[in-house]
């Protein structure tokens, strides 16, 4: 990429770098006051799960995603975020929001309601598609919530540096966005070590399942050191997907090795069929059934128009934006995410554009994948290493160095970029760095610290956190509750003409969007 931070001192793209767009897809499961999965459907005061712009659901009826639109501020992000959990507190009348990743006990894959978009056939594609993961990978799997956080620069900043690079517009947004996508792939393991939070689990999660984790005499399962499961090979896993390793060294190696895990059959899901009983059970056979299935930390995006191919739009017009996919549900925010979180994040970013971000090869790709685990399963062991291309290191050691760069990242931003407008990016970095010094003072050590010393049960914890946090929010007077009531009514509309409107046959809806794959 070329842009160190002296080379932005001197940009005339300066002044344009403080317009970092954000945004934040956020999922919790709704559980009764028991701390029990929810058997109740998508709550008809939150409007349609298919049309609504900023309430819907994820895999399961259960599972709720709040959707906020882009910001330039961090702070006005989260105030929206807050505004949507008041809104959804105050209309699911007794239930409450699981404030962990991994879910709440749980006794069967067949507990978990599958989410139901109703008749049309973009609804009936949506269910289809969850059928799918759930019987590729079981509905427990599926239930795992977390954040998704989409992160962009302004288009003016990309352009003047584009402009200064003798670079189309373009492909320098491409270059730079998969520059930043495969240094985040080396350096985001920061990131779990420091705010992962689910070392532990529900006894139902790994009920039948072969695992080395540790038994809470108070209840539940955890691992030592752990720092993020739901990242590890107990949570987001895929065999099929294990081989991909899909390149983020060009646009056309990305989407070209997609496109082969989209249209190639594997033999294991072939061998469930697309119907069973004469249900479709999954949109098809390949590797991966369409674009959201390809499991990755970060991902390069685009919006994408209802009934189009992600891939296409990618492919034809280029990158738009990084969606981020590692960020655990913070349990002690009522919105499960901090703005302290989140300046660490775009300070971790920012640095991850500066850094020169060579191609990856097979060999590093390797060596990621293992630092990776290591980092998710044994994080806060103080003796635990990482792989480098000199050697072994110390964890911690690596940690601080890369903290200290982040903090020269997080100073320029503060100083130069914000002129200390109580942006508070180095402060972010300095707790980080604090917390670091502490056996519990990541978000995973406080986590197991709470379930140990307190003697709870993974599910007393969930329990206690979840009635904490909606007796906070149902305190709070929304002012945005036009908006969302607004928002539900027209969704239901929408989505009732949506469904009475003329339509073709699902059968040939389905095999004309497959077909669309360029």
């Amino acid at each position: 990429m070329g842009f160190s931070l002296e080379d932005l001192r001197k940009s005339e793209a300066l002044p344009e770098l403080n317009l970092i767009n954000r945004g934040i897809e956020k999922e919790s499961l709704r559980v009764s006051s028991k701390g029990e999965i929810s058997k109740l459907p998508h709550p008809s005061k939150l409007g349609s799960a298919l049309t609504n712009p900023y309430i819907t659901t994820d895999f399961s009826e259960s599972l709720l995603e709040l959707i906020t639109p882009t910001f330039n501020s961090a702070k006005e992000c989260l105030d929206f975020l807050k505004e949507l959990h008041v809104f959804v507190y105050k209309n699911i009348d007794d239930e409450y929001l699981w404030p962990f990743s991994m879910p709440c006990p749980i006794g069967s894959n067949e507990e978990i309601p599958i989410g139901n978009y109703g008749t049309s056939n973009q609804g009936m594609m949506k269910t289809i598609y969850r059928r799918g993961l759930a019987n590729r990978y079981g509905s427990m799997m599926q239930a795992i919530a977390g954040i998704h956080y989409n992160f962009s620069f302004s288009d003016k900043f990309l352009e003047i540096l584009a402009l200064q690079s003798n670079q189309e517009i373009q492909s320098f947004k491409d270059e730079t966005y998969l520059g930043m996508a495969r240094n985040f792939k080396r350096y985001g393991w920061i990131y779990l070590l420091l705010f992962g939070s689910s070392p532990a689990v529900c006894n139902s999660f790994v009920a039948g399942r072969e695992h080395n984790l540790e038994v809470l005499l108070s209840g539940g399962f955890y691992k030592p050191f752990a720092t993020s499961l739901r990242m590890g090979d107990l949570g987001y896993i895929s065999k099929a997907q294990d081989d991909l390793n899909i390149s983020y060294n060009s646009i056309e190696e990305y989407c070209t090795e997609l496109k082969n895990a989209l249209v190639k059959t594997y033999k294991p899901y072939k061998d469930i069929g697309e119907f069973i009983a004469g249900e479709r059970v999954q949109l098809n056979t390949s590797v991966i059934q369409i674009e959201n299935e390809y499991y990755s930390t970060i991902r390069p995006k685009r919006v994408c128009p209802s009934g189009e191919r992600p891939i296409n739009i990618l492919r034809s017009q280029g990158i738009d934006y990084l969606e981020l996919r590692c960020v655990d549900l913070n349990p002690y925010s009522t919105i499960g995410i901090t703005e302290d979180q989140v300046n660490f994040l775009d300070t971790l970013l920012i640095y991850c554009f500066v850094v020169d971000s060579p191609a990856i090869n097979l060999e590093e790709s390797l060596r990621l994948q293992r630092n990776h685990e290591k980092v998710v399963n044994e994080g806060r062991d103080e003796d635990a290493l990482l792989e480098t291309t000199n050697g072994s290191v110390l964890l911690r050691e690596e940690a601080n160095k890369l903290l200290l760069e982040l903090e020269k990242v997080a100073e320029f931003m503060d100083k130069e970029v914000f002129k200390g407008q109580n942006i508070n990016w180095l402060q972010s970095v300095a707790t980080q760095k604090e917390n670091l010094l502490s056996p519990n003072g990541t978000l995973s050590g406080q986590v197991l610290e709470d379930l140990k010393d307190k003697d709870l049960s993974f599910r007393d914890l969930g329990n206690k956190m979840s009635h904490l946090h909606q007796n906070t929010m149902t305190s709070e007077i929304s002012n945005l509750d036009e908006l969302f009531l607004g928002a539900s009514k027209k969704s239901l509309e929408d989505t009732k003409n949506i469904e009475s409107s003329n339509q073709i046959d699902f059968e040939d809806y389905l095999k004309e969007f497959l077909e669309k794959i360029s």
